[in-house]
């Protein structure tokens, strides 16, 4: 199994956002909605830096292990007196201001298989916090190398990022029998 997930020690800083206060979130101006490989989130007494970049990742199909670049979401704490390391130079940088007690913090993953190619991938698409007035939602995009960050508030996961448009990119133009399963796990 291909694994493209938070680890353990960043499922525990996420986690521990619960009952902080969601101050702030930072992103560069390059597009509305939207973050080129970073959004730091500021809470009350510590800021997390939200990263979609890409890596080399194993991957194994018909038992044969390849490596790809792709995408994927890491967090770190980050100094929020120090600038915004936007993912672009020369982009200009916008803070949100949210000031809400966050009641939830989830992360999203779809797990893509085929049987017959022996794929079986887990990638974490989105992490969703849900304050006291509305829920913020930051996700990838179903292209494994993309590594623009979208930012929803009070949207749907499925309307941001459908299923089918999964299943279109990875069953190899209708060739193998893929199925995607999303999940929600609440911390």
């Amino acid at each position: 199994m291909t694994r493209w997930q938070f680890d353990n020690t960043m499922i525990q800083m996420l986690h521990s956002m619960i009952g902080r206060r969601f101050l702030s979130f930072e992103r560069d101006t390059s597009a509305e909605g939207q973050s080129y490989c970073a959004v730091r989130l500021n809470f009350d007494d510590t800021s997390l830096l939200l990263k979609n970049e890409e890596e080399e990742i194993a991957t194994f199909e018909d038992n044969v292990a390849s490596y790809e670049e792709a995408a994927k979401f890491t967090c770190t704490i980050s100094d929020p007196n120090q600038p915004f390391p936007s993912g672009l130079v020369g982009v200009a940088i916008k803070k949100h201001v949210v000031d809400e007690l966050v009641v939830s913090v989830a992360i999203v993953s779809d797990t893509i298989q085929c049987v017959e190619h022996g794929m079986n991938i887990v990638i974490d698409m989105a992490l969703i916090i849900r304050t006291e007035n509305h829920t913020y939602i930051f996700s990838k995009s179903h292209v494994w190398f993309d590594e623009v960050i979208y930012i929803n508030i009070d949207k749907d996961m499925d309307d941001i990022c459908p299923l089918p448009s999964d299943m279109n990119l990875w069953d190899n133009d209708g060739e193998w029998n893929v199925t995607i399963d999303r999940s929600v796990r609440t911390l």
